[in-house]
């Protein structure tokens, strides 16, 4: 090769490290989220994984959380970049925001520190619990029941397992010192802290934080992801990511590695089964 040809090729792979160069800067910087509690780690181990392929990427989770609600309007105002919701979005809300995704479905399960229950609870037993006729674990101690605001996905979930449930959870509200928490962490804050609690979440998060909680049957199913993919358990949650109307490129990286057979493997280790688009 003369020494032109040479002096040519260096002078190509100079360009295409400068092209490689401005392509990973482009994706590295940071950006916000906000959303729900139960969605906070793991967008952390996601964030984590991806910034191994694109250095001085970043991601700032906004605490405490701002509900789905909340993390929807800041999006629309251009307050953050990515909002993880636990429900489907509303139409006006639809209209306000960019693209949505629904990333994954994880199983909707009880849980407890030290509750004594093998068997867990049928749905008329759940029932019975909500409306204050069970109050006891198998073992005689006091069971502690945690509730969810009124306007919670968690509680909305619990209205609809059946009409008995409905009216009994209602029933729940209604009764004289119930502990409530306030987001997604703090309930299980809650159930960690007192003896004998039992609170409605999610399996993804208990796995994502790695919390020693007993998870309980309900109505005789064992909750996992596989349990959502046969179709065998009913009760799940979904955790959708939205982006604003005009995304930057470290936004649209990181969204798109969510898509990834890598993202994949890590949703479907944490009990969160992914969901094509």
């Amino acid at each position: 090769m003369t020494v032109i040809g040479i002096f040519g090729w260096m002078r190509v792979v100079s360009v295409c490290a400068v092209v490689v160069s401005m392509a990973a800067s482009a994706l590295a910087g940071e950006i916000s989220a906000g959303g729900t509690g139960s969605s906070a780690p793991l967008l952390r181990l996601l964030a984590n994984e991806y910034a191994k392929s694109a250095p001085g990427f970043r991601l700032k989770l906004i605490e405490p959380p701002l509900g789905s609600g909340g993390a929807l309007r800041a999006l629309a105002s251009g307050t953050i970049d990515l909002a993880a919701c636990g429900r489907p979005l509303k139409s006006d809300e639809i209209a306000a925001v960019g693209r949505s995704i629904e990333l994954a479905r994880t199983p909707f399960v009880l849980v407890t520190r030290d509750g004594s229950r093998p068997k867990g609870f049928s749905l008329r037993e759940l029932a019975d619990v909500y409306r204050g006729k069970i109050m006891q674990w198998d073992n005689g101690s006091p069971l502690r029941l945690i509730l969810r605001s009124a306007f919670e996905s968690d509680t909305e979930i619990l209205r609809h397992m059946s009409a008995d449930m409905d009216r009994s959870v209602q029933a729940a509200f209604e009764r004289k010192g119930m502990a409530i928490g306030e987001n997604d962490l703090d309930t299980l804050d809650l159930v960690e802290r007192i003896p004998g609690a039992m609170a409605p979440t999610t399996l993804g998060l208990v796995s994502t934080l790695g919390k020693n909680l007993r998870v309980l049957p309900l109505n005789g199913l064992t909750p996992s992801a596989k349990a959502i993919a046969n179709g065998s358990y009913p009760w799940h949650k979904p955790l959708y990511v939205v982006v604003g109307k005009a995304p930057g490129p470290a936004v649209k990286g990181f969204v798109d590695f969510l898509r990834t057979p890598r993202a994949r493997e890590i949703l479907l280790r944490h009990e969160y089964l992914p969901v094509s688009e």
